[in-house]
């Protein structure tokens, strides 16, 4: 099947109004009647739904019943406030995210259903007309005075121009490019994100997770209790490609917003770290300030074996050396950051003392690694056992990591910033974070799931949040 089109505007569009939820059905109403979407509404969600895998036959039949008596509301004009968590479903389901954003809906941002390559320019959720801002505070991240120190990390919702764009205009102030290769990597098949809607509470720190996830489900915008799995197995354009996009991503953000940019190398030994430092140098010529070592993917390729290798943090010796080389490759005045996958007590004080003399900060924790299945038993991704688990499952993950981090950089003495994410849904997840004295706080599945989440966090934090610069005078 191929992928659905959305209804709405470009990357540029603004939601025409912030009013309460009657407002917004109203609206999307109005919308839905004018293109003539509303009969063809319930057959566009169910191949939305249907589109990666098949939904047990009861399911899918409440699903279809939902839908259809939905429609036939909005046909009618009845439709009101209690249908909106339903109709947002509904619209994203059906690839009209984009009426969803014009009404200022909260939407998830990344178009599931889509393909990697479209959604690089077109991200779905709604972008505010104004910045939210902290009034005049600023917080010291990595060298940079930023506007208030949330951010998205690398990843797919940083793939390109118009996503920093769009993350830069909602609040984010600390934000990473997704990671960059010195040549061009397909992304995995579709699906390559997938609600994990069973998981709502925290796992053990570093818990191995055992999964379910069905292409199909669905949490609700906004929601704290929200948890994603991915596999997208770290894409990346052309150098040419890229890097122009960078140089124009760079002068998309304000004076007091930083962007970092990711880069991973490929190979094995002295090659590993030669890719990494040509990487790295080819984003410092793009204008990048701050570069960022991804050494928390379990997709470094291994060209002499099948597969993928373990995240290269594992390996203490080959991750110094490469940050090491990059270190020696970079202008003295770029700034570093190694960033980290969770790592148990041992394997943490074994690497952190090694890196913190080489780096300007150090990021993490990145996905944990889980086997997710769907819930007929098999893979959510096909052909993929294991994926990257993210959001409110990780929280104590990252909270133990981020603690421990904090604790080696104050024995060690020497200072390095910390860039702490996992679990990072609501303002009281990033300021429980944030109190363990990390510098900034990034979220992957908390952006993805609620484009207003900065806002959110700036509007609850922003005069209170410590350890603010004063105010030039």
């Amino acid at each position: 099947m191929t992928s659905l089109p959305r209804a709405g505007g470009g990357p540029d569009r603004l939601p025409r109004a912030e009013g309460g939820p009657g407002d917004a059905v109203g609206r999307l109403r109005d919308d839905l009647v004018g293109r003539g979407l509303v009969d063809g509404l319930p057959e566009a969600f169910l191949a939305g739904i249907t589109r990666f895998a098949r939904p047990p036959q009861p399911e899918l039949d409440a699903l279809a019943a939902a839908a259809r008596g939905l429609a036939a509301r909005l046909a009618a004009g009845d439709a009101g406030d209690d249908d909106l968590p339903l109709l947002t479903r509904v619209l994203f389901s059906a690839g009209h995210g984009g009426l969803l954003a014009d009404a200022g809906v909260p939407t998830p941002a990344y178009d599931v259903l889509g393909s990697y390559r479209d959604n690089l320019t077109t991200p779905v959720g709604p972008r505010l007309r104004e910045r939210p801002r902290a009034g005049d505070r600023r917080w010291r991240v990595l060298g940079r005075d930023v506007g208030f120190p949330i951010g998205v990390p690398a990843c797919v919702l940083n793939g390109g121009e118009e996503w920093v764009r769009h993350n830069a205009r909602n609040g984010y102030s600390v934000l990473t490019y997704k990671t960059v290769r010195s040549r061009a990597h397909e992304p995995n098949t579709q699906p390559n994100w997938v609600f994990a809607a069973r998981e709502t509470q925290s796992l053990p720190p570093g818990a191995a997770a055992e999964v379910t996830a069905d292409p199909w489900d669905w949490v609700e915008p906004g929601s704290p209790d929200v948890s994603t799995v991915n596999s997208f197995g770290v894409p990346s354009l052309t150098p040419e490609e890229w890097m122009a996009d960078l140089e124009r991503s760079l002068a998309t953000i304000d004076d007091d917003q930083l962007l970092v940019v990711s880069v991973m190398g490929e190979g094995n030994g002295t090659g590993l770290v030669d890719d990494f430092a040509a990487t790295a140098r080819l984003a410092e010529e793009s204008g990048a300030s701050v570069v960022e070592l991804n050494l928390s993917c379990p997709n470094t390729l291994n060209p002499s074996a099948s597969g993928v290798k373990p995240p290269l943090c594992l390996d203490a010796d080959a991750s110094v050396a490469v940050v090491e080389g990059v270190r020696r490759a970079l202008d003295d005045r770029t700034g570093l950051v190694a960033k980290l996958s969770w790592l148990d007590e041992a394997a943490l004080a074994a690497l952190v003392p090694r890196l913190a003399p080489l780096v300007d900060g150090v990021a993490g924790i990145n996905t944990l690694q889980s086997r997710v299945r769907r819930s007929d038993g098999e893979p959510t991704f096909p052909g993929r056992g294991l994926a990257g688990l993210s959001g409110a499952a990780v929280r104590d993950s990252a909270l133990d990591f981020t603690r421990r981090l904090v604790a080696l950089r104050e024995a060690g003495g020497r200072h390095f910033d910390v860039l702490a994410m996992g679990g990072v849904t609501d303002p009281a997840s990033f300021k429980a974070l944030f109190a363990l004295g990390a510098d900034a706080v990034q979220s992957a599945s908390g952006a993805f799931a609620n484009p207003f989440l900065a806002r959110d966090c700036v509007a609850a934090l922003g005069e209170t949040l410590p350890c603010a610069l004063e105010p030039a005078r």
